[in-house]
């Protein structure tokens, strides 16, 4: 056991990406379930199973994530532990073997339909709510990391995803049994969660402290704007899903699996471009509200134009799938900037965000399998399609607009860095400003001890006593906003109240006095 810890850490600190891809695997067994490539037989010949499989999946995960807010302290303690990854990891991979169990070539015969039905409903809740467990220790992670960190590993992610996705459907086919899921995919099926499970318990191996993302637990450190973002997460996923839920029950499954090939090229395609953006653009070029609205408007349009294109119904229908997977891209981004800015628990706020998210998604297939097609026929599909896309406009540009994005990421207190100074930050800088915004001091001994007396003496605030640590250190502005993780101008401002406090004229005065200061303990 001693063996197998060192060799973990070990290949932690040579690799210290391998604990944020468990998100990576996590949405690789949330995506393998719904597409249904993993464990669907050769009998089916609509959409109902899947359908079922998926709503039970998402309200079981939702559920698990909503319910953590409201015991947010213990909840946080909880998802510290590894063993509760790994455990999560395990219920989930019973829930899916319970799922395969009860197929057409295994246990179906044997049974009830009714004992058939309670055990795949109660396999797939099992299965999300072992992956909402995850979901959460997921988001403890992510929400430590710097922001343009995050936009990378979300892109890592992707590429996880889609590799996986490929290697089950392009591995040979053969089944345990003739007709049944293939080995391969009951694998995979199978497997994923726990893999997720695994990698999310590997962070206790990783330099930063487990509790690093988040320390406050309280709903009234959140804005205003994330309760309005909350209403648009869940209208939006709701809408879309009961989109794209209406055409899966009605097509055949090879239509479906079809589908979701193409949507998996275009989401490689777009997690590649997202890394490049990450690591090679500059970050005043990271604009996450004009993205908002281009996703929102694009949804309109599409939703909009479905009962205008009979013949490409289930391509459009691909395409809004497509489009719920770039918002969910952005929401994950967005939440963990949330974290890491304002320091509240990833708890707090993933549990409300991303679970609003899955119950969304859950309610609105559930809504578009059993209501959507008898409205169609009451009021007409045209006007019914027209109503929603109404939705969606309003959600985009009345009740969180991209301006509502930008309140949401204004600093909280004066000082605090805006999410463009974050985004600003270097990926090489990350550690470093991690380090800083959890209050560690940059030096200690005696010149820490004599930063603290004279930030005591000069009654100079928080921030001031950080950008006083960095000029003492020799550090120039533009050096002292990478660290700290704000903008230049930001620095300078200090500079000149540090300055006026002190009473000196010039960074020399400021070295000396703090030497003196130094050299007094």
């Amino acid at each position: 056991m001693t063996a197998t810890r060192t060799f973990l850490a070990k290949l932690v600190k040579a690799w210290p990406a391998l604990p944020y891809l468990s998100l990576g695997a996590w949405l690789a067994s949330v995506y393998i379930a719904s597409s249904g490539t993993a464990w669907l037989s050769d009998t089916e010949m609509n959409g109902g199973n899947l359908s079922t499989l998926h709503i039970s999946t998402l309200l079981g995960a939702g559920a698990v994530m909503l319910v953590a807010t409201f015991a947010a302290p213990v909840a946080k303690q909880w998802m510290e532990r590894p063993a509760v990854s790994l455990a999560a990891g395990i219920a989930s991979a019973a829930g899916s073997a319970m799922v395969i169990l009860v197929g057409p070539y295994y246990l179906n015969g044997l049974l009830p339909a009714e004992i058939i039905l309670l055990l795949f409903i109660g396999g797939s809740v099992l299965f999300g709510a072992g992956l909402g467990v995850i979901a959460l220790r997921c988001a403890q992670l992510y929400g430590r990391l710097a922001p343009r960190q995050v936009v990378l590993y979300v892109a890592f992610s992707q590429l996880i995803v889609a590799v996986s996705f490929f290697v089950v459907v392009g591995a040979p086919s053969w089944a345990p049994v003739a007709g049944g899921p293939s080995l391969a995919g009951i694998a995979a099926f199978v497997g994923l969660p726990v893999v997720a499970g695994v990698l999310a318990s590997l962070s206790r191996y990783a330099d930063r402290p487990p509790t690093a993302g988040g320390k406050g637990t309280s709903r009234s450190a959140l804005p205003r704007s994330f309760w309005k973002l909350l209403a648009v997460v869940f209208v939006f996923s709701c809408i879309v899903s009961s989109v794209y839920a209406s055409v899966v029950a009605v097509s055949p499954i090879g239509t479906t699996l079809d589908g979701s090939r193409l949507v998996m090229v275009v989401r490689m395609l777009l997690a590649a471009a997202l890394a490049c953006v990450a690591v090679g653009t500059e970050g005043d070029k990271l604009n996450f509200g004009k993205a908002y609205s281009i996703v929102m408007v694009a949804s309109v349009a599409l939703v909009a134009c479905l009962p205008l294109v009979s013949v490409l119904h289930t391509v459009l229908a691909q395409v809004v799938s497509l489009a719920s997977v770039v918002f969910e891209l952005f929401l994950w981004c967005t939440l963990a900037f949330i974290v890491y800015q304002r320091r509240i628990s990833a708890v707090i706020v993933f549990g409300y965000g991303y679970g609003a998210y899955l119950l969304g998604s859950g309610f609105g297939w559930l809504f578009g399998v059993q209501v959507l097609g008898s409205l169609f026929g009451a009021i007409g599909e045209s006007f019914a399609y027209m109503i929603m896309a109404l939705v969606v406009l309003a959600c985009a540009f009345i009740i969180f607009s991209e301006r509502e994005f930008d309140r949401l990421f204004a600093p909280a207190e004066e000082g605090a860095p805006s999410l463009g100074d974050l985004l600003r930050q270097d990926l090489a800088a990350g550690d470093e400003a991690d380090g800083s915004a959890e209050g560690e001091p940059v030096r200690k001994g005696r010149f820490g001890v004599a930063i603290d007396q004279l930030a005591t003496a000069y009654q100079l605030s928080p921030r001031e006593t950080d950008v006083l640590r960095c000029l003492a250190m020799g550090y120039n502005s533009s050096t002292t906003a990478s660290k700290l993780s704000i903008s230049w101008n930001t620095v300078r401002t200090h500079t000149r109240n540090i300055y006026g406090k002190l009473g000196v004229h010039s960074h020399q005065e400021l070295i000396a006095l703090v030497d003196e200061a130094t050299a007094g303990e």
